[in-house]
């Protein structure tokens, strides 16, 4: 008989008052969005910009040269974003993915996405647009699967 996992000690099988239960893999969500791209300096002009304090100013007026829905739409994403990490915690790999690179072409044709943005859990369920409480169904379901 084994006894509990020891701290720090990741994967397999472990004994926990008396049952045998095994750790989660983290469900992986894959996030399609139009990202804000802004392009940097050099190393040495980005250090000398940033100990300036320019950076900021700079960084400011690209941002406010988009669109304002899309400003939007980007904040209320990493809120949800935020809100998701809070509520599943170590039970969630979460990664965005700027629909303009050639993995988020790739990904819009695989899974035939349309309207952004687009949630892809563990490569299977495929959710696009902004119903939260279907999100969290759908989580909650992979995540009952895999404690199973």
């Amino acid at each position: 008989m084994r006894s509990s996992r020891p701290k720090g000690v990741e994967g397999g099988e472990y004994r926990l008052s008396g049952m045998e239960r095994k750790t989660m893999k983290p469900i992986s969500v894959e996030i399609i969005t139009n990202v804000l791209t802004a392009f940097g300096q050099c190393s040495r002009c980005g250090l000398i910009f940033s100990e300036s304090g320019f950076e900021k100013k700079v960084i400011d007026e690209v941002f406010a040269e988009y669109p304002n829905d899309l400003r939007e739409e980007l904040h209320r994403l990493s809120e949800w974003v935020g809100e998701l990490t809070r509520l599943y915690r170590h039970r969630l790999r979460i990664q965005v993915i700027d629909i303009k690179s050639l993995t988020g072409i790739y990904k819009c044709l695989r899974y035939g996405l349309f309207k952004y943005p687009a949630f892809i859990i563990n490569k299977k369920d495929v959710l696009s647009g902004w119903d939260r409480e279907k999100l969290s169904n759908i989580l909650d379901v992979h995540i009952k699967a895999a404690v199973a």
